[in-house]
């Protein structure tokens, strides 16, 4: 049995732990989803939020008196979807070869085919879950991936999902190539190797007009993504001779973006933060989903970061 004192130990700690977690229930979504505009006219978004979020950036632009909308964004998987007849293509800067690994889900009989160069090379009829193709090739400039379905969708939903392509393990995204699909419309679109590319896309969609919007795409990854974002865009800043612009993320990510582009920035003037609205992790209903656990937890634990990571670090 416990003795008195053992008993004392456990309900102090016990109300510790209440007192903890009424306490972050109460107050660590305010701290975290921090707002503090700095006046400037620029908006810069984070293209990883969720389409939702991006929506909701595109509202602030349009509602504000900013000029310019800057988007940024790590390298994304290679992920698209095709309909029936619709084409990816994928043109290489230089001669490549190596062993192609391209991973593939799609609607009941329907296929794809891939074009290496101008030869056919192969042809797979889609699965439910994803499937993987290693083809080896030597010395191709482009490929093409064309999507069939013998009864496509009268909606004009997507037949066809490319989930993967890789070159001899590496991301299409991360290689010297140029990636357009093609609608059976006849329209183009632009391929979206980076997060800022596939907001560009979302917002463009949402009416926002191109001219008015930049892409400054991360590349290469050193310590956190949101330090290395935020150093691309400070020497995007500093060759464009900007100096004041709010950066607008997801609600609770609000803080530690801030401070990490203070980290990049080297000072606090002309920063601003918008934390934009979460309907997944909101103030007073986060913690009834995984979701908004999820979100408060990640802060709550990288909170620290701008302070502890080593500038030298690297992630690869």
């Amino acid at each position: 049995m416990m003795g008195p004192r053992w008993s004392k130990r456990v309900r102090i700690t016990l109300i510790a732990t209440g007192a903890f977690w009424f306490l972050v229930v109460l107050f660590a979504h305010p701290f975290f989803a921090v707002t503090a505009p700095s006046g400037g006219h620029v908006l810069v978004v984070e293209g990883w939020m969720h389409e939702e979020g991006l929506k909701e950036a595109a509202k602030l632009f349009r509602s504000g008196s900013y000029e310019r909308l800057c988007l940024t964004g790590t390298v994304r998987p290679f992920a698209y979807y095709l309909g029936h007849d619709d084409t990816l293509m994928v043109r290489f800067a230089q001669p490549v070869q190596g062993e192609l690994l391209i991973s593939t889900a799609g609607l009941p009989r329907a296929g794809w085919s891939l074009r290496i160069d101008s030869a056919e090379t192969a042809f797979a009829e889609a699965k439910g879950t994803m499937q993987d193709t290693k083809i080896r090739a030597e010395g191709f400039r482009s490929l093409v991936i064309t999507a069939s379905s013998p009864s496509p969708p009268s909606s004009g939903e997507p037949v066809v999902f490319v989930g993967a392509l890789q070159l001899d393990g590496r991301n299409a995204h991360t290689l010297d190539c140029t990636i357009e699909l093609k609608r059976s419309t006849g329209e183009v679109e632009a391929g979206q190797p980076t997060f800022g590319h596939q907001a560009f896309h979302v917002l463009r969609a949402a009416g926002i007009p191109q001219e008015r919007m930049t892409v400054v795409p991360t590349w290469n990854v050193k310590s956190s993504r949101t330090l290395s974002t935020a150093r691309d865009f400070a020497a995007y800043a500093d060759s464009s001779g900007l100096r004041a612009f709010d950066v607008a993320t997801l609600a609770v990510h609000a803080r530690r973006t801030r401070n990490m582009y203070r980290k990049a920035f080297g000072t606090k003037e002309g920063i601003g933060i918008i934390a934009m609205h979460d309907r997944w992790c909101q103030r007073w209903s986060w913690w009834a989903n995984y979701y908004g656990w999820y979100q408060m937890l990640k802060e709550l634990v990288a909170w620290p970061a701008p302070w502890l990571i080593d500038d030298t670090d690297t992630d690869r």
